[in-house]
């Protein structure tokens, strides 16, 4: 017999009254019936589910539609980012190029008072769809400045292709 047969049995106006054995377990009130209908309609739902055989490559790419987005290394993507972070009296008067690799970006530009200018080095790592400025103090590692071009540091951050534009020029 099932919970529903018991209960079109006694109606449910009568299910708080009695206590009915439905294969070892003991419903006493109604909400209890309740909870145990919605338990079994849940599992016997869990168990309808389907799962496709084939699967996707999972892995996510900057061109991927993903949740939260990626971020791609452009002047358009970083550009805001640049100018957010320069003083008020200082503006970005040029834009000389960029490098990108492995999650980072080196931006050589211009800033100045818009009259006069210097060329700078920027560095930016990707987070997700942002691109966060970092200081040359905290990603270039120890360098060895005894040498006219000093070697790749150990303890460097920023990816070995970007350390010269990054953390030797400007």
């Amino acid at each position: 017999m099932s919970v529903r047969d018991i209960a079109k049995t006694f109606g449910y106006s009568q299910l708080h009254k009695r206590c009915i054995n439905t294969g070892g377990i003991v419903i006493r009130t109604r909400g209890a019936m309740l909870l145990a209908t919605a338990l079994v309609a849940g599992a016997a739902l869990a168990g309808c589910s389907s799962s496709d055989s084939t699967s996707s490559d999972a892995t996510p790419s900057a061109s991927a539609s993903m949740v939260g987005g990626m971020t791609e290394c452009t002047e358009a993507a970083i550009k805001p980012t640049l100018e957010q972070g320069l003083a008020k009296d200082v503006t970005l008067m040029s834009w000389d190029g960029l490098s990108c690799a492995d999650g980072w970006a080196v931006v050589g530009a211009t800033i100045g008072d818009g009259e006069h200018g210097a060329p700078t080095s920027f560095i930016f790592e990707q987070e997700g769809q942002f691109w966060i400025p970092k200081k040359q103090a905290d990603v270039c590692g120890t360098v060895n400045n005894s040498s006219a071009t000093p070697a790749y540091p150990a303890d460097a951050l920023i990816p070995e292709a970007l350390f010269e534009g990054g953390c030797l020029a400007g």
